[in-house]
């Protein structure tokens, strides 16, 4: 970043063992630093989050992400330039160009983490205003799943009051920070795009631009389904980006021996052009 600020990418873990990745936060000088402005993230997921049930008539519930029912099997920290394995002692600073993570996880229909119906392999790679994702999901049973999401990304309004669906050219625009169009009876939902890629930036340092995007569009059903892509206006404070694949009104099933491949991405750049 410019002007002697500095990118922090957290990854954070979460109670039930998961590693996720936590958000951007801009600070001045090196890390560690006592004061950060968070740019995108925190508490909300990023990576995938699968509306799931066991029988067609049941009700669907969240699973993976921060909505838990995921558990943790194998996590590696990996340096790229050498494919060496890295140790990470507590309090101690590991400097590395850039980051490998691969991750192996379980997803379960039930919080007791008993009924399992997928494993998972995360492949991260870290670059210092870049994260690429690279996620396999094998299934193990056979799932009745709703609207799910296959990449997310979460921005405060300060940062992310526009987005520009790249792939159709739209431009849409949230209310400002400190207001909503979204009530208890009403989610303003904005674009359901059908894109493979998304911008977005803000008021405030609007030279930032976020750029976000998935590789191929069967991760979101070949945008099948009404939501596609859009952009929420999610409360007072934050809007999230969402990729979507399914429907809940009829739920669509996920056999036994299924494998999905997701490749996705979000990037930080500094641009003058506006929603370029």
């Amino acid at each position: 970043m410019r002007e002697g600020n500095t990118l922090l990418t957290k990854f954070s873990k979460k109670e039930w063992g998961t590693w996720n990745i936590d958000g951007w936060f801009l600070t001045e000088g090196r890390i560690p630093a006592e004061n950060t402005v968070l740019l995108a993230g925190a508490d909300t997921d990023w990576e995938y989050v699968f509306r799931v049930s066991e029988k067609p008539d049941a009700v669907c519930e969240f699973s993976g992400g921060n909505h838990g029912k995921e558990s943790l099997n194998d996590i590696t920290f990996i340096n790229p330039q050498n494919d060496s394995e890295i140790v990470l002692p507590v309090n101690k600073t590991v400097e590395v160009e850039c980051l490998r993570i691969v991750e192996k996880t379980s997803l379960f229909f039930d919080d007791n983490c008993t009924k399992k119906y997928a494993d998972v392999q995360r492949k991260y790679f870290f670059l210092p205003s870049k994260i690429v994702l690279e996620t396999e999901f094998s299934f193990l049973s056979d799932v009745y799943m709703g609207t799910s999401y296959v990449c997310m990304f979460p921005v405060p309004k300060e940062y992310g009051r526009y987005a520009k669906f790249m792939d159709t050219g739209n431009i849409v625009t949230t209310p400002g920070p400190g207001t909503t169009a979204t009530t208890n009876t009403f989610e303003n939902f904005l674009g359901k795009e059908k894109t493979k890629s998304v911008q977005i930036w803000g008021d405030i340092n609007p030279s930032y631009k976020f750029n976000v995007w998935i590789e191929n569009e069967e991760m979101v059903d070949n945008f099948n389904n009404k939501l596609k892509v859009f952009y929420w206006d999610m409360n007072r404070v934050s809007n999230k980006l969402y990729f979507s694949k399914y429907d809940n009104e009829a739920y669509t099933k996920i056999h036994s021996g299924t494998k999905w491949y997701n490749k996705a991405g979000w990037e930080i750049s500094i641009s003058n052009d506006e929603g370029t």
